[in-house]
């Protein structure tokens, strides 16, 4: 794309992760603008045009896809509508940023990145952390030798939980949080340490525990997941040679790295829309000033991972 073209989005379901996470003013950026929004419920998605100054607005999902002015769709619906947008998006030859998890299943998840490259497309998917600055922060240790070479990783996750609502709802995402949200963690442990490879697991047929091993690069991994618990914790330790570094994937907390020394912390705020990193390295690409580091394939790698432990 030309580094002078102003880059036009449309959103397809703008529910409440465009409220905050990926606010409209997240792609008023140089060279990017918010042309068009979808949503259903005619009138939620005149109330949010309205509300964030956006003059076009439907309730046709085809309709953004189709829609000259639109050169990405953001596609931010339940996990289960991910493929049919993302993949008509792609055979419009419109760019494409999809909502994690990527897909209901791996195989999805690699038809949509089929999708973009038979048809010349990128294709992002909205793991976000992977260019928020706190993570950004954490692969400058690991990379610096902070801790030293890097052994293993082990995270943990347990909190209450009502089992409500549609992540809990096989229909329209398979796996429960697990596969809903704490791919989040083994998305930026991909990022952070190495590629996924290999792995598998076990679950609980309701998928309220979830435990899993895997690889990330040479090092190996390993993960539980407990949802229904009286307590929360959340926490991912990377052991290393000379210390450990320990890091929250949801929470901003400041990171620890212990070693003979003593223990430092690094804290690093999030910004106020998470997502805006991420868009801002998507506008860098589409404008030839950078990459994005949240791929199709790096995505697949992750979806790959989630069907595993889940099968």
């Amino acid at each position: 794309m030309d580094s002078g073209t102003r880059i036009g989005w449309g959103i397809i379901g703008v529910g409440d992760v465009t409220e905050v996470k990926a606010a409209p003013e997240i792609f008023r950026i140089d060279g990017s603008t918010l042309v068009r929004v979808m949503r259903r419920d005619p009138g939620k998605a005149r109330d949010y045009a309205v509300r964030h100054g956006i003059e076009t607005w439907g309730t046709d999902p085809g309709e953004v896809i189709d829609d000259p002015a639109v050169d990405v769709v953001y596609i931010a619906t339940p996990t289960a509508s991910h493929a049919e947008y993302a993949i008509a998006a792609a055979r419009a030859g419109k760019h494409v940023l999809v909502e994690k998890p990527m897909a209901m299943s791996q195989a999805e998840a690699a038809a949509m990145v089929e999708a973009a490259r038979a048809n010349g497309v990128k294709l992002w998917v909205a793991y976000y952390r992977r260019a928020l600055p706190r993570f950004a922060t954490i692969r400058g240790l690991l990379q610096d030798g902070a801790i030293g070479e890097v052994l293993s990783v082990q995270s943990t996750w347990r909190r209450p939980a009502a089992f409500t609502g549609w992540r809990w709802d096989p229909a329209l995402n398979r796996g429960g949080e697990f596969a809903e949200t704490a791919c989040h963690t083994l998305d930026v442990l991909d990022h952070l340490v190495g590629p996924i490879s290999g792995g598998g697991g076990v679950a609980t047929a309701d998928a309220h525990t979830v435990a899993a091993s895997f690889r990330l690069g040479e090092v190996p991994a390993s993960g539980t997941w407990t949802f229904g618990s009286a307590d929360e914790v959340e926490e991912n330790v990377v052991v290393g040679t000379a210390g450990t570094l320990r890091f929250a994937t949801f929470a901003p907390t400041p990171i620890r790295v212990t070693t003979a020394a003593g223990t430092v912390e690094h804290p690093v705020a999030d910004p106020p829309h998470v997502h805006g990193p991420l868009v801002a390295s998507i506008v860098a690409e589409l404008h030839g000033r950078g990459t994005c580091p949240s791929t199709g394939d790096s995505a697949l790698r992750t979806a790959g991972l989630v069907e595993r432990v889940l099968a």
